[in-house]
Order: structure tokens, then sequence, then C-alpha cells
């Protein structure tokens, strides 16, 4: 018997060093994914962006306080709270983190129990009719331990991949929250806009009633004629049809900012404010690079990199045997009493691996590897992206800057032509035509200039959004810890 119980221990001596050998071999780390893209060393485009502040940028308590107005401090901060797509991204971390929670139970041993009773009744029945029975009563418990070794680091590679998830989730959140404040001051700045080209709107018809009072008054009196009177309410017409689109941009902005809100749209919004901000610190765009520290979804991208390169890890471990220890106690007796008294304990060990799978652990580690490549492609477009949308908003604040200087000089010229036209109507040296169009130009291009300067608020308010510059909407988490670790170049 002994020799029996030596040869079977150098037989498992043997296949556990031949597992270990092969295992250090399957297992190696892949090599470090090289990412796609190249980061150049500045922006393509060179811009002077204005700032009236001195000094370095406060984001305490949010960008948006920059802009130094407490109606839009409170629109943004009551979505951040109520917005359905956050709410839906915070549920998404929290089931991320219950991964955690579930995959790093199976780091440790199990402990099972079970507890029974059993009551057994008989009756028989012999020839002479008499009649006997029986009965007995047994319990049973019993407590039975596992713990699988992690001895080629396989759950560990599952734990830390989930925890890597997790943290992209919460850069999810992060995205969602700077994506959510941008699109409320967005929002808002249209809903001023909106209104301002409205109170413009209404100015311009009511000069445009008086002057056809006017032009009716010198028809009575011989000194214009009926083109010019009929070409007069025509003027007014136009201005006047424009109103009712106004309003209709005006209630559809108010209830996307009510969606925003977490709110049902056609609710009222509390927006009371008048003039659109345009003197407000806007962020440095920096250097490329910074975008890799600055921008959530950058860090996302990167975090769900790693997990799947340690998807790798855990399916190359899948390949490899597995070492399992067990105990057991097992307690029986027909008396309760005496339950404990009646035992047997039981402890083992089991090695397992797989010999034929068809192929199945193979094409998974194939298939993690083309994960990987798909998470590394991911990864570069989300920086090109990034690259691109500073680029954009650079170029369009420069040149959207001009481009409302350039109509500024326009409205300018205009007056003065219209100014020239009412003189030589009035002289007789030119038609009425003449004056209405420049009037028409000077109304349209007034409504205009308000649109790009609030177009001109917005791309300033997108610098923000495009160089990740969050401020502070959620509590601190060990993503950024969690990112020095990354093995990808």
């Amino acid at each position: 018997m002994g020799c029996e119980m030596m040869r079977y221990t150098l037989i498992a001596i043997v296949l556990m060093s031949v597992s270990f050998i092969a295992g250090c071999n399957l297992i190696s780390p892949d090599p470090a994914a090289v990412m796609p893209v190249e980061i150049p060393d500045a922006y393509a485009h060179k811009t002077g962006i204005d700032t009236p502040h001195t000094g370095k940028e406060n984001m305490d308590g949010g960008w948006w306080r920059q802009f130094g107005v407490d109606e839009l401090s409170q629109l943004i901060e009551t979505g951040l709270g109520a917005n359905y797509d956050l709410k839906v991204l915070k549920a998404k971390a929290d089931q991320a983190l219950a991964d955690v929670k579930s995959q790093k139970s199976n780091l440790g041993p199990s402990l099972d129990y079970s507890l029974g009773g059993e009551q057994n009744y008989s009756q028989s029945k012999t020839r002479d009719q008499s009649r006997s029975s029986d009965n007995d009563h047994s319990y049973s418990a019993s407590l039975v331990a596992g713990y699988t070794l992690d001895l080629w680091g396989k759950n560990r590679a599952e734990v830390n991949a989930g925890e890597l998830e997790y943290l992209a989730a919460l850069q999810d959140l992060e995205d969602g929250a700077l994506t959510l404040s941008t699109d409320i001051a967005d929002t808002w700045v249209d809903i001023l806009a909106v209104r301002t080209r409205m109170q413009v709107l209404t100015r311009q018809i009511e000069a445009n009633r008086m002057t056809l009072k006017l032009q009716e008054l010198r028809f009575i009196n011989g000194i214009a004629t009926a083109l010019d009177v009929s070409q007069q309410r025509q003027a007014l017409a136009q201005v006047l049809s424009g109103m009712p689109l106004l309003e209709k941009e005006e209630k559809q902005l108010i209830n996307a900012m009510g969606l925003y809100l977490g709110q049902t749209p056609g609710t009222p919004v509390a927006v009371s404010t008048t003039d659109i901000p345009q003197t407000f610190l806007v962020p440095q765009p920096g250097i490329p690079a910074d975008l890799l520290e600055n921008r959530a979804d950058i860090r996302a991208a990167r975090m769900r990199l790693d997990a799947a390169a340690l998807d790798v890890e855990a399916a190359k471990a899948d390949l490899l045997p597995e070492l399992t220890l067990s105990a057991s106690a097992a307690f029986s007796s027909g008396s309760l009493d005496l339950l404990f008294q009646n035992w047997v304990v039981t402890l083992g060990a089991a090695l397992a691996g797989p010999l034929l799978d068809g192929g199945e652990r193979k094409a998974e580690i194939e298939r993690t590897r083309a994960v990987v490549r798909e998470e590394i492609n991911t990864y570069a477009q989300t920086v090109a992206n990034a690259i691109r949308e500073v680029e954009d908003a650079l170029v369009a604040i420069d040149r959207q800057n001009a481009y409302i200087d350039l109509l500024e000089q326009q409205l300018a010229a205009v007056k003065v032509t219209m100014q020239n036209a009412r003189v030589q109507y009035l002289n007789g040296q030119s038609s009425y035509l003449n004056y209405l169009a420049a009037w028409a130009t000077m109304e349209s291009l007034e409504r205009q200039l308000i649109s790009e300067q609030a177009t001109y608020v917005k791309e300033r308010i997108a610098l923000y959004n495009v160089t990740g510059r969050r401020g502070a909407f959620f509590t601190e988490t060990p993503a950024q810890d969690q990112d020095k670790n990354t093995g990808a170049k």
C-alpha cells in the first residue's frame, strides 16, 4: 500500500511540474500593443484665445462658473442630478461594480452547508389480517469547503479586467456629464439668442407699421405713389412672417432644455436672463498630449484596451490545469442529540485540465486577441477624433470672430446706404424700392448678427468639451492611478 501511494504521489508531482513549465510558457504576456496614431507636438491651427481674465483657470464648482450667471449654474446642476441619460450611465457603472464584486468572490474559498431531517413510516399486513407499523427518524448535516488555487492568475486577471471596465464606466459617466453641461449651456444661449431676435424683430415690425402709416399719409397728400404704399405693405408682411418661426424655435428649445433637466417636455423652464454673455474665461488648448489625461472618453478607451489585454491572459490560463482543494464534514444520526457524535471528514485535492475540447479554448484566445486589436484601433480613433475636435474648435473660434467683425462692418455700410437712399427718395432722386431694399438688408443683418454672436459663444463653450475640462462633477475615482499602470504604448 505504501509503494502504491508513493507511486501516485510521484506521478502527481511530475504532472504538476510539467503543467507548471507548460503554464509558464503559455501565459507569458503578449507584446504590448502599439497605438497606430501619431500625436503631434502642437495643434496645427494657431489662434490667440482672448481671455479677459488673467492667471490660472479656476474650475472649482464647474467650468460654467466662468460665466458668472447663477441661472446657468442652477440649470446645469439640476441637469447633472436629474438627467435620464446620466442616470443610465450611473446604473451601468453600478452594474460593472457589482460584476467586480462577483468576480472577486472567486478568489477566496467557498463554504456551503446543508441541514436535513427525514421521518419514515411503514406498515405491513399478514395473512391472518394482523397489521404492523414502524417509523424511524434520521437527521443529517454537512459542511463542504472548496478552494481552487489561482496558479496561473486567471481569476486575478478577470478581476483586474472587471475593475478596469468599472473605471471605464465611470469615465463614461464623467464624459456624459461634461457633454450634458455644454448641451445645457448651448441651449440656454440659443434661448437667449432667439428671444433677443424676437425683440429686434418686434421693433422692426413697429418701425415698418409706422412707416406704412407715413406712406399712406404721404399718398393721401399726393407726395407718395400707390406703388410706394404697396411696397411698404410688402416689407411689413415680410417681417411679420418671421415671428412664427422664432416662436416655434423658442418652444422647441424650451422642450429640449426640459428634457436635459429630467423634466417632461412642455414643462416651463425658468430662463430670465436677457443678455448673452460675451466675455468669459476660455481654456487654453494646451498640447495634444494633454488630451490623453484630460478627456474622459480617451481614458475610458485606454482602460477597455487594458481590460481586453487581461482577457487574453485569462483565456490563455484557461488552457492549463486547475488544482482544487476540498474538505467536507458529514454528520448523520437517527437521534438529534447524537447528530454531531457521528461524523465523517473528507479531505481531497484534484488536478483537472482539458485534454480534448475541439479547439474551443484556443479559439477563445484568438477571439480575445482580436478584441485587443479592435480596442487599440478604437483607442487610436478616439485620440485622433479628439485632436480633430480641438483643431475644429480653434478654427471655428478664430474664423467666427473674424466673420462677426465683417458682419458688423457690412451692417455699418448698409446703414449708410440706407440713409443715402432715404435722402435721395425724399428728394425725388431715387425710387422707394432702393430705400426698402437697404432697409430689409439692415433688418436681416441685425438678426443674423445676434445668431452669429450666439454661435461664437457656443463655440467657445465647445472648447471646454473637446479639451476635457470637466470641472467638478463627481467624486474623484482611482481611475487616474489605474491609468498609469496601463501597458499599451
